[in-house]
């Protein structure tokens, strides 16, 4: 074999690796999200151990989905039956389907705003590591998400502390809070509008 031919087979080994940290990060995170929504189990309604269950299925079918389509993209020489497979795992939305059933989960449970605060920061976390595996891109992309991302951690703590605020008693203290929380607003505010205008230019 030429150097040439040597070069373009070392090529094609390295693009036909995996991305093994970005699907074991998106892995972690699944199942972060999926113990966090369910915790704990014997404190859900209804209908509690149907949405586990469908959300551990689509968080391992939305795992396969990465590794499947990181496969099909760097090695075209794949069996049709593998390709059969394939179209058959990616069939549905799996991302999405795990997203709900996370979301149900919480809901099945009485009210707890900052639990919930904590799985819309992990789920997010999950969301963000499934697309730039899929997609193949580096986190770099997201710099210039970063202004929105921080307003949307902001507007969450905004949410959790108002949720908060008709328990608090009356005085100095729920005073503070309640300044507290319009001052982050007015932050964020004047953080989303300005990348928002930026975007749309």
């Amino acid at each position: 074999m030429t150097r040439g031919g040597q070069g373009k087979a070392a090529r094609s080994r390295s693009g036909s690796r995996l991305p093994f940290p970005g699907i074991t990060a998106a892995a972690l995170l699944a199942a972060g999200t999926i113990w966090w929504s369910a915790a704990p189990l014997a404190g859900g309604g209804a209908g509690t151990q149907l949405s586990l269950i469908i959300a551990i299925v689509s968080g391992v079918m939305s795992i396969a989905q990465l590794a499947v389509t990181a496969t099909i993209a760097r090695d075209a020489d794949l069996f049709t039956l593998a390709h059969q497979l394939a179209e058959l795992i990616r069939a549905l939305p799996w991302p999405e389907l795990m997203t709900v059933a996370t979301l149900v989960l919480e809901a099945l449970h009485s009210a707890r705003p900052w639990h919930t605060a904590v799985l819309a920061v992990v789920l997010t976390g999950y969301l963000f590591a499934t697309h730039l595996t899929e997609s193949g891109a580096g986190a770099a992309v997201l710099r210039i998400q970063v202004p929105l991302l921080t307003a949307g951690v902001g507007l969450t703590a905004v949410a959790v502390g108002a949720a908060y605020l008709p328990h608090l008693p009356a005085g100095p203290a729920a005073a503070v809070i309640r300044v507290a929380a319009v001052v982050v607003a007015v932050v964020v505010a004047g953080i989303v509008v300005p990348a928002w205008l930026g975007r749309s230019g």
